[in-house]
Order: structure tokens, then C-alpha cells, then sequence
């Protein structure tokens, strides 16, 4: 635990500040970054343990009296025991002991050039507040990306979902589609796309339309043979049933006499279609059930 800091004076040009440094990494340059460094003086025992320039082990202590060598030494002991616990024997060949301000300086100065990526060290207390500040800036920016990153994550999620469920549903609509189609196929017609071939076939229908009778056309026409001049007629049948087909119209009906119902037919015999008279059959109890059927004349 540091307990005790090193000032390192700045060069004196306009605009540099000192830099306050835990008191074992000013120990640096005296081992050249490899080996042990002590130092027992001004009050303080430190002791560090370098490799490759990078501090391993760092201790650092006030000293009511002035440290002996036996302390020195005791301190060499501990950080040569550290680098034989970590496999690093060989750190504990080159030791380095001091015990004046002048050699501290002189390894404080010495550190500074060899190891200028130590300036970024710095315990003075505003370093430290700014140091708290840009970490603790950091942190929130590091919380935000995470929440960002989250959320795109269920975003995606979402669209992965969304974009399945629409294939699953053209999928099924696709196939529905086919069973549909299926029903009026034509045997051995292969099925490829159910809705054009669809509108292909309503195509061919209404181009068929116009050799068939419409239901609309036929109503119409029936209408004209009921009524004369807006008027129904008298004396005509009551109609009872009403068959359409593709070929024409079979109607059956009552009539009070056989006059009704030839008046009928000759009424409905007109362009375009031709009306033929069926059975005439008499009812219990008075009068006649007839059917008439109407085909399309043909040119």
C-alpha cells in the first residue's frame, strides 16, 4: 500500500506543473526496469520490483527512525522472495540499495527519461479528482453503450420474429392458395401460380358470358313477359320455381286456365330467347301447374 509519494519537478519551461508519483516507481531507472530497488531514507522505507520497466511488487512505509541496513536488506529479502514465488528467480540478481535524497533524485530524474509512459502517473489530489471524473465519465458512457447495445439486440430480435411470422403466414397463404386453385383445376394441370392462373381462368369464363344468358338478363326479360306498359298483366300464371343454368331457364308455375299460360309463353318468346312450353299437369281442386323453359336463340 502506498504510503508516502515522490514530487518529480517539471523542467521549468512556462506551463509545467509537477508530478506527484507513489515513491517505489521513482526506483525505476535504478535497476534499468529489472530488479530489485530499495530505498530507506527522508523518513521513508520503499522497496519495488521491476521487469521490463513495469512495477510488480511495491512497498512503501514511514520510518520513525532512520532506516539501517538491516531493514534494507530485510526489504530486498521480501521482494526477492515475491519474484522467486512468481518464477521470475532471475529479477533478484540485480539489487539496488539507497539511502540519500541525492540518489533518490538522481533515480527519480533517471526514470523520467527512460520511462516518459510514467508521466501519465500522477496521485496529486486535482490529478486524482480529474483521473475520478474521466473514469467515473466512463463508466456512465460504458453503462450507456451496454443499454444501447441491448436494446438494438431486442430490436432485432423483434424484427428477426416479426420477419419470421410474415414467412410462416406467405408460406401457409401460398400454399392455401394452391389447394384452392386445386379444387377447379383441370386434371393434370400443373399449378405454378395459383393466382394468375386464377384470373386466367375468370378470363375464359366471362369470355364465355356472352353465349350464356345472364341472370340479370334473364330477370329483365321475364319482367317484360309479366308486365305491359308498366303494368302486370291479368290473367297471367303465378310463378313458382326459377332454375338457372348455363344452358337457360326452367320456370313452373300455377295458372287458373290453359289461356294464362299459352299468353304466357308467347309473351316470352321473344329475342333473344326462345320459350318452350313442358308438362301441364291439373292441380285437385282446380287449375294448372305448367313449366316453361327459355333458351338462347341461336343466329
Amino acid at each position: 500500500m502506498v504510503s508516502a509519494g515522490s514530487e518529480v519537478p517539471g523542467s521549468g519551461d512556462a506551463g509545467a506543473k509537477n508530478i506527484v508519483w507513489p515513491l517505489p516507481l521513482a526506483l525505476a531507472s535504478a535497476v534499468d526496469g529489472e530488479g530489485v530497488a530499495v530505498f530507506g531514507g527522508e523518513g521513508v522505507l520503499a522497496s519495488a520490483l521491476f521487469s521490463g520497466g513495469v512495477p510488480l511488487f511495491c512497498r512503501c512505509s514511514l520510518a520513525e527512525a532512520p532506516p539501517t541496513d538491516e531493514d534494507l536488506d530485510r526489504e530486498a529479502r521480501l521482494c526477492c522472495e515475491f519474484a522467486a514465488a512468481t518464477g521470475r528467480e532471475g529479477l533478484a540478481a540485480s539489487v539496488w540499495k539507497g539511502k540519500s535524497a541525492a540518489e533518490l533524485f538522481a533515480a527519480a530524474e533517471g526514470t523520467v527519461a527512460r520511462f516518459p509512459s510514467f508521466l501519465s502517473v500522477n496521485i496529486l489530489k486535482s490529478a486524482l479528482s480529474a483521473s475520478l471524473v474521466r473514469e467515473k465519465t466512463a463508466r456512465l458512457l460504458r453503462n450507456f453503450s451496454a443499454a444501447a447495445v441491448l436494446l438494438g439486440l431486442c430490436f432485432c430480435g423483434a424484427q428477426i420474429w416479426l420477419s419470421s411470422r410474415v414467412d410462416s403466414s406467405l408460406a401457409l397463404l401460398a400454399s392455401r392458395s394452391r389447394e384452392l386453385y386445386g379444387e377447379i383445376a383441370a386434371p393434370g394441370e400443373r399449378i405454378s401460380d395459383p393466382l394468375s392462373q386464377a384470373r386466367g381462368k375468370l378470363a375464359e369464363l366471362k369470355g364465355k358470358g356472352s353465349e350464356e344468358p345472364a341472370f340479370s338478363a334473364v330477370l329483365s326479360h321475364l319482367g317484360g313477359a309479366w308486365t305491359e306498359g308498366g303494368e302486370k298483366r291479368t290473367g297471367f300464371p303465378v310463378l313458382e320455381v326459377l332454375r338457372f343454368s348455363g344452358d337457360g331457364v326452367e320456370l313452373t308455375g300455377a295458372a287458373a286456365d290453359m289461356e294464362g299460360i299459352q299468353a304466357l309463353r308467347a309473351a316470352a318468346d321473344r329475342e333473344p330467347f326462345r320459350a318452350s312450353l313442358g308438362d301441364v299437369q291439373q292441380i285437385p281442386g282446380g287449375g294448372l301447374r305448367f313449366s316453361l323453359s327459355l333458351r338462347r336463340r341461336v343466329p
